[in-house]
């Protein structure tokens, strides 16, 4: 429980950190990623020997969130550790003279645990949330530079419509709860999925892995820092796409697989053939990315996950090398342009070196790791059934790749490339890029077992590796000859351009939202204006009311005040000369009254028993005419 805990909140940590001290932040994010390595590791060898880690806790009603460390997780969380890792040892020293160090290093350090946490979900609703946290992390990575218009737009592009294509995942994993009753990811479901649902997840792999119509988000996202065309758009956020297939796969009906290699076979043709005709050796490579990505679709459609899972451990290694290399020329030459890195390959030998290798490897050379995994697609293609046109399709994409390969080639060692005055030293550069073609080169020894602990076997076939082999040789000598076009015209820039239509995305989506934007900014600023107008004249009627009324009001008052002065004027007149002389006269009788009864008591006994004889016989007198 431990591991999967660090692997996931080791880098995540280290975002916080990096936003609250912002000191050696280059340190502190590789410190993270070496925890998750650490991590990824542990959960490694834990699959290897049967072991499957998990966690629970508190999620939403009657939906608990799980991480969960499967073979197939365990593996793919430790290729993600493994080449963030490379990429962040090798950005140390891309970023070290770069502006936006803050955004670049907090955000792609949130991407790193984002990723791990997409890979080691154990129920959708966490997936879901993963997935949309990368996206966030990918947005302002793209958006590093955000001061150039270039990379803003990118950033906005890439945001815009992978927010589009993540509607059918929202779509698809509500219909695999509906289906199932619970939100857990399963190996062996107990009821699968309509292809309504199989149709809305692949609308999301389409916007994140970049397939067809979707692919132009990936190479404007070239406007970001190397580092992050590495990690983000080669190597793992663009492989997320591919890896919710995986998990879904035992979920999808048989009819629905054939939509899945459809649009595989399709992107692989088209973005391989922009591949070819691009004049910048990252979009170059950003084409490439979407093309491969296609093969492990195709894949996936053929029945094949197997296949699909090694050429995705392959080509994270290969592209992310690739692009590695192309960033080190970057920096060396100022340029990604192809005219302004003719020959540049003489003068850095050793970026040179490594990226031909990768690229070799890309290219299915043996003994290489693309070799072996470009032959298992091969293989997938070829036993199909009954979509026979995927093996032409996997075979042609093969031609292309090397194509586009042994252009590459051509351009960075032909020509003549003036040396700079003071090349700068780019040892954290070279230390993260070596590592990576290493594991290019040493691929053929960990592809199968790793493959194999994930739980499948790669397919193999005879037929498919000579096939491969042939359209790789033929590809790279057509490439390498083939460096510069003999003339450009409107087929050329259409396919470098990734296909516009009806002017493209600039035309079809940012136009129309910027003429609803004015629109409404000047419906807005109509309510404004009305709303002012209104408020107006209520602050004119309150003035009135608090004017005339007031005055009103006023004189009411002041006429109550005057007639109740009036009543106790009277009321104090007549006090004055009734009550108080009444009062004045009583007072006297009583005084008199008091005067005679003094004067009636003398004090005499004899006086006051004839008083009282008197008095009794008074009494008697009116006692007797009273009952008379």
């Amino acid at each position: 429980m431990a591991a999967i805990l660090l692997t996931i909140l080791a880098p995540l940590a280290a975002s916080a950190l990096i936003i609250v001290t912002r000191k050696k932040i280059g340190y502190a994010a590789l410190t993270g990623a070496a925890g998750s390595l650490a991590g990824s590791i542990l959960l490694f060898r834990a699959a290897l020997n049967g072991a499957v880690t998990q966690l629970q806790f508190a999620g939403l009603p009657r939906m608990l969130f799980r991480l969960e460390a499967t073979e197939m997780a365990a593996v793919l969380s430790l290729v993600v550790a493994v080449i963030t890792t490379s990429i962040f040892v090798y950005a140390i020293g891309y970023m070290k003279e770069e502006k936006g160090k803050l955004r670049f290093w907090s955000g792609i350090t949130l991407f790193m645990g984002a990723m791990q946490l997409l890979v080691l979900a154990g129920d959708w609703i966490l997936f879901v949330i993963a997935w949309e946290v990368m996206g966030f992390a990918s947005y302002l990575l793209i958006g590093t530079w955000y001061w150039k218009k270039e990379a803003g737009d990118a950033a906005n592009k890439a945001f815009t419509m992978n927010r589009v294509a993540d509607l059918g995942l929202y779509v698809g994993v509500f219909v695999i709860i509906l289906a199932g009753g619970s939100s857990q990811i399963l190996a062996e479901p107990v009821q699968g999925v309509s292809v309504v649902g199989t149709l809305a997840l692949l609308l999301a792999v389409m916007g994140k892995s970049a397939q067809v119509p979707f692919q132009s988000w990936l190479s404007a996202a070239m406007a970001g820092p190397t580092p992050v065309s590495a990690l983000l758009h080669s190597a793992t956020m663009v492989a997320a796409g591919i890896i919710l297939l995986l998990k879904a796969f035992p979920l999808f009906p048989p009819e629905a697989l054939f939509w899945i290699g459809l649009v595989g076979g399709i992107t692989i043709l088209l973005t391989g053939a922009t591949a070819i005709f691009s004049e910048d050796i990252k979009r170059m490579l950003a084409a490439s990315t979407s093309s491969q990505l296609g093969f492990m679709a195709l894949a996936i459609g053929a029945g094949y996950p197997a296949a699909a899972l090694a050429h995705l451990i392959a080509h994270a290694f290969m592209k992310s090398s690739l692009f590695l290399g192309a960033g080190i020329f970057q920096h060396e030459m100022h340029s990604t342009n192809y005219e302004k890195l003719k020959g540049s390959g003489k003068k850095l030998k050793l970026a040179f070196s490594g990226f031909a290798v990768s690229g070799l490897a890309l290219a299915g050379i043996p003994p290489l790791i693309g070799f072996w995994s470009k032959d298992a697609i091969l293989t997938a293609g070829l036993q199909a059934d009954p979509a026979s046109w995927y093996f032409p399709a996997v075979l042609i994409g093969a031609f292309f790749t090397a194509i586009y390969m042994g252009r590459a080639f051509g351009i960075l060692w032909k020509g003549h490339s003036e040396p700079e005055e003071k090349p700068k030293k780019l040892s954290w550069m070279h230390l993260g890029f070596l590592t990576l073609v290493t594991a290019v080169i040493a691929g053929w020894l960990f592809l199968d077992p790793l493959v194999e602990t994930s739980g499948f076997s790669i397919p193999k076939d005879n037929i498919a590796m000579i096939s491969g082999l042939g359209a790789a040789f033929l590809g790279l000598a057509a490439g390498w000859v083939a460096t510069a076009p003999v003339f450009k015209n409107r087929v050329w820039i259409f396919f470098r351009d990734n296909y516009p239509v009806a002017g493209g995305y600039t035309n079809v989506i940012v136009q129309p939202f910027q003429m609803l934007a004015a629109a409404a900014n000047l419906i807005e600023q109509f309510l404004l204006q009305s709303v002012f107008e209104i408020g107006k004249a209520f602050l004119m009627l309150a003035r009135w009311l608090a004017d005339v009324p007031d005055r009103a009001v006023s004189f009411v008052v002041n006429q109550i005040g005057a007639f109740n002065l009036n009543i106790s004027q009277w009321t104090q007149i007549t006090d004055d000369r009734g009550i108080v002389e009444w009062i004045a006269g009583l007072v006297a009788s009583v005084q008199r009254l008091g005067h005679y009864s003094r004067s009636i008591q003398s004090g005499l006994v004899h006086r006051e028993l004839a008083w009282s004889v008197y008095g009794m016989i008074l009494a008697l007198i009116i006692l007797s005419l009273t009952y008379l």
